[in-house]
């Protein structure tokens, strides 16, 4: 076995999906941020609020005397530089319905179920009618723009196909596309509606968008950027494309010095290099061209991200080909056709993550009246006894807890206070009043998933100074995380370190929830209790304890098997988890269940675009393949895959692949 000896890929709590497990902050904190972090960067109120909302709203959200949508929040963080997919959202049922409304609409879209998804968003529309709100407004705008584009794609494609076998084919395609200019036109009026509700449109048209952004004087967020590259690709579609490099360089150099996250940035530079490299081939400027995707493909590479990178590729191979670099073209093209053959075998069109309106964003909502139920039942509490004080009736909390009504936010806060729940609406694992702080727990995740543990232990003792530890949620992950450092150091031993990952999961999340399959309390973990649990499961396995590792992933995959269709809202939560189980069953022997599992990853990888731990994936196949003893060749391309793959992402881990191919398959097959 490849990962017999546990020391390349065991997929490390502080591995990738580990980054992404979320950072959570105080209700009262998220207006509170937004003005510290406006404060700090010297802008004005009502230069952030510019045509997202009114100066009276963003003056109440950072009071906190008013929610925020989150497409609002997003919009207000990404205009200062900052990022909420780092956020884990406890919503009302109400507000958790639009999101879910909003997803599955959005996912029809990019599978090109248009039928469905028009029917969807007419139910959104009946849900969640936009009134005279602007962000609202803006999104029905460019959903509805995104419906008239993909029916336009889908009928031109129709046309080209049927052209192939005529005589003058590519007249007889020019002439479909004619057909369905009137739907070019109304995707193009619908994005420049969409751009329009936040930005003056004559500054897009006057050059005066290029010079404020590089003069440092706009501000955007990425919702209202991919409204403008809309606009702009559907303008290259039709032909007007001229005209639009400047304004696409400024968006590109914008997006370099204000995008604070790394996964954004990668794939908002791609997108808007996707356009600007589409220009810069016309005109034959490869050596442009080249440059500025090398930039963009090595972010990508960095952080694992594949939403928009295949037409990158393209484009750059073209480029390369166009300067005469065989030897850069051909590396391109050797990944290129990996990528693609990945997505083939798992059954996905590589269209799903190269559409410019797609954006992964590791996000994680839970429903405030399951959390408040689950938690009272587990405490034991009757509804009777949680009211006093707060409602007249238990019905009143029956309801909330229901999902029928939602709760007054003062009366929320006294309910998570009695159920020792962190009085939160975007929470979850670090409790602090400062935005640095969160970014200081994104360092340290990052060092830790490149192994650089001495400035991850100077970090960490930096992250523990600045922090409450007194609230649960912050011993959850300081502690959490220097624990596993204590064990990687030999402070303690095994089973010295599984007591202490057991001891901080159930300050918030006791084991015997699973081992009584949920009886007591239905409620799934949060990001930083899956981390914990995560964290037992990796230990006993250390500890030589692999079956009872894998009951308890079981157990818990059950618990979000259950979900149904909510599951894919909470994907990352269990991501790293089960590529962990997916190793152990196939040291267990279990390997049909190890490959069917591995697959499923695969494809659920491929699908958000996101691949950096997937090389693990395939090791697994090809363990498994080899315990086999059959179909051996499809297990050597299972090898060959992981390489590439830990190549593309740049880690560590493709020296030891490559090492490991000369060994299992013979240097002249490498």
């Amino acid at each position: 076995m490849l990962h017999g000896r546990h020391l390349l890929y065991e997929s490390s709590i502080a591995g990738r999906s580990a980054v992404c497990k979320g950072i959570f902050m105080k209700l009262e904190c998220v207006g509170k941020q937004i003005k510290i972090l406006r404060l700090k960067a010297d802008i004005s109120r009502s230069k952030l609020c510019s045509g997202l909302c009114s100066n009276q709203l963003l003056f109440m959200i950072e009071d906190e005397e008013a929610p925020v949508d989150t497409i609002l929040l997003f919009s207000l963080l990404e205009r200062l530089g900052k990022s909420a997919v780092w956020l884990t959202y406890i919503l009302t049922a109400k507000e958790y319905g639009i999101v879910l409304l909003r997803e599955r609409m959005e996912e029809a879209l990019r599978f090109g179920r248009l039928e469905e998804a028009k029917k969807i968003f007419r139910k959104y529309q009946r849900t969640n009618p936009a009134g005279n709100n602007k962000i609202l407004c803006m999104y029905e705008d460019k959903i509805m723009g995104i419906l008239a584009l993909e029916e336009y794609m889908l009928i031109s494609a129709k046309y080209r196909e049927e052209a192939y076998g005529e005589a003058g084919g590519k007249r007889c395609a020019e002439k479909g596309q004619e057909r369905h200019l009137r739907l070019l036109d109304a995707a193009c009026a619908y994005f420049l509606d969409a751009v329009r509700r936040t930005i003056p449109v004559r500054e897009l048209s006057n050059g005066g968008m290029t010079r404020q952004l590089l003069a440092g004087n706009k501000l955007l967020g990425m919702t209202e950027i991919e409204n403008i590259l809309l606009y702009l690709f559907v303008q290259q579609l039709s032909g007007k494309g001229k005209g639009q490099t400047k304004l696409l360089l400024a968006l590109y150099h914008y997006l370099e010095e204000y995008m604070g996250d790394d996964d954004l940035r990668a794939q908002y530079l791609t997108k808007t290099g996707m356009l600007l490299g589409e220009l810069y081939l016309k005109c034959g400027d490869y050596s442009a061209c080249a440059v500025m995707h090398e930039n963009i493909l090595s972010l990508n590479r960095k952080c694992g991200m594949l939403v928009c990178v295949l037409p990158v590729l393209e484009q750059i191979i073209a480029a390369y080909r166009g300067l005469r670099d065989n030897e850069k073209a051909e590396f391109y093209l050797l990944h290129k056709r990996n990528l693609e053959e990945i997505f083939q075998e798992a059954g996905v069109s590589v269209d799903c993550v190269s559409k410019l309106y797609y954006t992964f964003r590791p996000c994680q909502y839970f429903v405030e009246g399951k959390v408040i139920a689950a938690q009272r039942k587990w405490l034991g509490i009757k509804q009777t006894e949680l009211i006093v004080g707060i409602y007249k009736n238990a019905e009143s909390l029956s309801r909330i807890e229901h999902g029928v009504a939602n709760a007054d936010r003062n009366k929320i806060a006294q309910i998570m206070e009695r159920l020792k729940i962190d009085k939160t609406r975007y929470s979850g694992n670090l409790i602090t009043d400062e935005y640095q702080i969160l970014e200081l727990e994104q360092d340290i995740e990052k060092h830790l998933a490149r192994r650089q543990f001495c400035e991850a232990g100077h970090e960490l003792y930096m992250l523990e100074k600045s922090v409450d530890m007194k609230a649960e949620c912050n011993k959850q992950l300081v502690l959490g995380m220097k624990n596993m450092e204590e064990y990687r150091s030999g402070e303690k031993t095994c089973e010295e370190a599984l007591l202490k990952a057991k001891e901080l999961l159930e300050l918030t999340y006791p084991l015997e929830n699973l081992e009584s399959r949920g009886k007591r309390n239905a409620r799934i973990p949060f990001r930083n209790e899956m981390y914990l649990f995560n964290q037992v499961c990796l230990l006993l396995h250390k500890a030589g304890k692999t079956k009872e590792a894998v009951e308890r992933m079981e157990e818990m995959m059950r618990k979000y098997e259950g979900m149904g269709k909510e599951r894919k809202l909470h994907t990352k939560n269990i991501h790293l988890c089960c590529i962990n189980m997916c190793m152990y069953l196939e040291e267990l022997n279990r390997l049909d269940d190890a490959e069917k599992i591995a697959d499923v990853l695969i494809k659920e990888e491929v699908l958000n675009g996101e691949i950096l731990l997937m090389h693990r994936l395939f090791t697994t196949k090809f363990d498994v393949f080899e315990k086999r003893g059959k179909n051996i060749e499809l297990g050597k391309k299972y090898l060959k895959q992981a390489y590439l793959l830990s190549e593309w992402n740049c880690l560590n881990d493709s020296k030891k692949l490559e090492k490991a191919i000369q060994e299992k398959l013979g240097e002249e097959d490498n």
